[in-house]
């Protein structure tokens, strides 16, 4: 019997056992995520009998299961609403693998974060398709009926002397039987245990079947890492794209190092990071502000003794100018901000010394975390908080969150120079 995929939220932690159970991993497949995490940095620790997960969402391989991680924001509506979190930030950031993941997920309505990987995988070979299989001519011998190219005497006249039924030819044979096919068929085999529903097994076996001349790939990852595109075989990019995500997922060289990192793992610090930016600079485009990321131009402290040597770089993720003149400073945070008695948004210490240091650095006077919203945050209300002056200004910080259980992503709480026109 077939234990089930698992699925978390992130920041859980789930047990560790012998044999892998429902909710229990084995001790073997903990091992996996040990090899992984090797090659995602901060995917997890290991403890006592248990594997704690840190700030990755997405999916791993276990061996013969799949563990979906998901969004700790979100969790209130379970692990269906936690995906179209998930989906949705993945939509918004300004990756286009993870926008066509993204487009194809939400129109999976709550599938498995499985399902949509490889129909995405589908959705591709299916449109290379289209314009059909690439065809390659290659040198053949064999002892053929009637003459096909050119006759091979020696063979003719030795091994084929008693057989006059029979013509020993060399001749050029346009095929499909190459490299770029092989690497998409061993994509397709790769996938194949991890078929769950009926429309993916159906869909399977219709392009598999267009693959029935090509031959399997002895190593398919030795193929895709000597692998050189040319005029003809340029349209298989994107394809071959997504078989080297398939590969290094779902039967990855885990021992070749980093390069077979896992393909489908998100870390939602900086994916965060990267949707709150964009919907910054739509804010920064109504005030007529140019808007610049992680700018890194102030450091915090300069050596003493060196005063040339700058140290610990300073690096906001949003940053406001006008001709050149620092205006306002964003940071984006993802995490779930404390809700006071009052409806006051209370944001953890480190945050606001962070966000202080940038203001004192950047003399900027509006200020702003932006955290994420969910339904547990429903009776806070706008908060800004006055920060101690530089100079002759006051800084103002208010705490914003990104309302991601929505597709146009609004910001809620903005006031003053923060509230969307």
């Amino acid at each position: 019997m077939r234990i089930p995929d698992l699925s978390v939220f992130e920041h859980a932690s789930v047990s560790v056992e012998r044999e892998a159970g429902p909710n229990v991993l084995s001790e073997d497949e903990a091992d996996r995520l040990d090899l992984l995490t090797e090659s995602k940095p901060g995917l997890c620790t290991r403890g006592y009998r248990n594997v704690k997960f840190a700030q990755y969402c997405g999916i791993a391989s276990l061996g013969d299961r799949a563990i979906e991680i998901l969004p700790k924001v979100g969790e209130v509506g379970g692990y269906a609403e936690s995906r179209d979190v998930l989906l949705r930030l993945l939509r918004a950031s300004q990756d286009s693998s993870s926008q066509r993941l993204a487009a194809v997920g939400q129109g999976l309505g709550s599938a498995p974060l499985m399902e949509v990987f490889i129909k995405v995988f589908f959705d591709e070979i299916a449109a290379l398709m289209k314009g059909g299989l690439l065809r390659r001519y290659r040198e053949l011998e064999e002892d053929c009926l009637a003459v096909r190219g050119s006759i091979l005497l020696r063979r003719q006249l030795t091994t084929l002397a008693n057989r006059p039924d029979r013509i020993a030819c060399r001749f050029d044979d346009l095929t499909a039987d190459n490299r770029w096919n092989r690497l998409i068929k061993a994509g397709l085999s790769a996938v194949r245990p991890w078929l769950r529903s009926y429309n993916l097994q159906r869909t399977w076996v219709e392009l598999m079947s267009a693959f029935d001349e090509v031959s399997d790939a002895a190593d398919a990852h030795a193929l895709l890492a000597s692998l050189q595109y040319d005029r003809q075989g340029g349209r298989y990019r994107p394809a071959i794209g997504w078989v080297e995500r398939i590969l290094n997922f779902l039967a990855p060289n885990l021992r070749a190092g980093r390069k077979h990192a896992p393909g489908l793992l998100f870390d939602m610090n900086r994916l965060f990071e990267s949707v709150v930016t964009e919907r910054m600079r739509s804010l920064g485009w109504k005030h007529q502000l140019s808007v610049e990321a992680q700018n890194d131009s102030k450091p915090l402290a300069h050596l003493c003794g060196s005063p040339g040597r700058a140290e610990f770089r300073l690096r906001p993720d949003v940053l406001f100018t006008d001709r050149g003149s620092p205006v306002a400073i964003a940071d984006a945070k993802w995490k779930r901000p404390k809700l006071d008695r009052d409806g006051v948004l209370v944001p953890a210490e480190a945050d606001v010394y962070q966000i202080h240091a940038y203001s004192a650095a950047w003399k900027c006077q509006h200020l702003a975390l932006v955290y994420p919203w969910d339904e547990q945050l429903q009776e806070a209300r706008p908060t800004l908080f006055n920060l101690p002056a530089n100079g002759d200004r006051r800084p103002q910080l208010a705490v914003l969150c990104l309302d991601i259980g929505r597709d146009d992503l609004p910001l809620r709480l903005g006031s003053g120079f923060w509230a969307e026109r």
